[in-house]
């Protein structure tokens, strides 16, 4: 069985000007026409990625990183002792901590193991195995943080291979059968067919469905039959699906059908969301995009109802009501796929040109103006300056709060409406505040 899903390897050259709302960063690839095959946005800053070749079928084993919101990007080569093993994801958790899947692709029996790299991609290092012949398949791995990361892959004994680690990958646990509904009959997942948002994390199968956790794998329910949406498998020649979410109950899937033209193209577009996890979920219509657009991508920015959608082809839109309307963020511009941490902060992959110039888009302004102004008046930070405890009051529930240093290094991290920097030495400082609707505000304080 195949169970890669296919990117577009062409590359795409546009003179159009695009919108201002993506700017270009260098992925500084050594070799031209690096693609990215996928990419997970930890936060603003870190991001890890993973390439393919936009020329040739050749197999690339290759990263590039940026743990300072892509000011610099690094790229390297990625040693798994096997140059003929296929890179399923990557997931990174900082500059120098992530998660990779690797496998035989050309293998029916889809062999790998998960490594992890500790000295930001110098070595990987394997840890979890799946290795038994004729029903291990490795899809994915996902790290959460530091310590907590998943692996998953296609049914072994009769039951999906998933594994959980709590202490960084020092050792695996397979997730009890008790704790995954059963597979139906010749049910598979996909490499890379998943998507994860704080603590929960999804992943769809080749009978059409999507299994869901909310406790970082250690139990799974089904959110999503597609059958009952002629969606039969998300990875079908004719009839295939994407999906994102926003948290655990907002979710959103794409229905996308093909003809048999060479190469195929996209004759209908179907959307279907849910507000409640999964347990029913509701037709959209929805106005700004077609199927002609064709697309290959689709990212919630979490905790709102503010969707990013790309096309391979050219072009990608915005939705800030769940995906009713969409208005074009840019057109004529080739993206390979789209994650973003917050309203202010999306990347896309694309194509380099050289080990200096392109490879990857980021946001250059916010996906909701109107929001993001609305209530930021009432933010307020003290004392600043400030002995050691910073005091935050708002009229908006709080996400995150993170302090950095004036280079963009994170330093602290909470969730809390106290900050305390007291071990901090004298000086100046970036406060940003990151609030559950996606919006965010970052203000100077000083330690003194």
């Amino acid at each position: 069985m195949k169970k890669v899903l296919l990117t577009a390897f062409a590359l795409i050259v546009s003179s159009s000007a695009f919108s201002q709302y993506w700017s270009t960063q260098n992925t500084t690839f050594t070799n031209p026409s690096r693609g990215i095959s996928g990419m997970e946005v930890f936060d603003a800053n870190t991001v890890w990625a993973f390439a393919y070749d936009g020329q040739t079928s050749d197999n690339i084993q290759e990263f590039t990183k940026t743990s300072n919101g892509g000011t610099t990007w690094t790229s390297g080569t990625i040693d798994v002792g096997n140059p003929d093993l296929t890179i399923t994801n990557i997931s990174g958790v900082s500059g120098t901590t992530a998660w990779l899947g690797a496998l035989f692709s050309t293998d029916t029996d889809g062999l790998g193991a998960v490594y992890k790299t500790v000295n930001g991609g110098v070595t990987w290092t394997a840890q979890q195995a799946f290795s038994t012949s004729g029903e291990s398949y490795l899809n994915f791995v996902h790290a959460f943080d530091a310590n907590n990361a998943i692996a998953g892959g296609d049914p072994q004994g009769g039951e999906y291979e998933l594994y959980t680690t709590s202490n960084g990958g020092t050792s695996w646990t397979r997730v009890p059968a008790a704790s995954v509904p059963n597979p139906t009959a010749n049910e598979y997942g996909y490499n890379a067919g998943y998507y994860a948002v704080g603590n929960n994390i999804f992943f769809y199968t080749g009978k059409g469905r999507i299994y869901k956790s909310t406790d970082k794998g250690l139990t799974w329910s089904i959110a999503f039959t597609g059958s009952t949406y002629g969606l039969s498998d998300f990875g079908g020649a004719t009839i295939n699906g994407d999906m994102a979410w926003s948290d655990a109950n907002k979710g959103i899937v794409l229905k996308k059908t093909y003809n048999t033209a060479t190469p195929p193209v996209q004759t209908a577009l179907a959307i279907y969301r849910t507000i409640d996890g999964g347990a029913t979920w509701s037709t959209v219509t929805f106005t700004g995009i077609t199927a002609t657009n064709s697309i290959n991508d689709i990212t919630y920015v979490p905790g709102t109802d503010i969707l990013v959608a790309t096309s391979s082809a050219g072009g990608s839109w915005k939705s800030l009501d769940n995906g009713s309307t969409w208005a074009a963020l840019d057109s004529g511009v080739q993206h390979l796929g789209v994650r973003c941490s917050d309203a202010n902060t999306c990347y896309s992959g694309g194509f380099n040109t050289s080990a200096t110039v392109g490879g990857m888009f980021k946001s250059s302004q916010s996906l909701g103006v109107a929001d993001a102004k609305k209530g930021i008046s009432a933010l307020s930070i003290y004392p600043n300056p400030t002995k050691g405890e910073i005091n935050i009051k708002t009229d908006k529930k709080i996400k995150s709060s993170t302090v950095l240093d004036l280079s963009g290094k994170v330093l602290l991290q909470t969730s809390s409406e106290k900050v305390n920097i007291n071990s901090f030495t004298k000086g100046t400082y970036l406060l940003k505040v990151e609030f559950a609707d996606g919006t965010s505000k970052t203000e100077k304080i000083i330690k003194d």
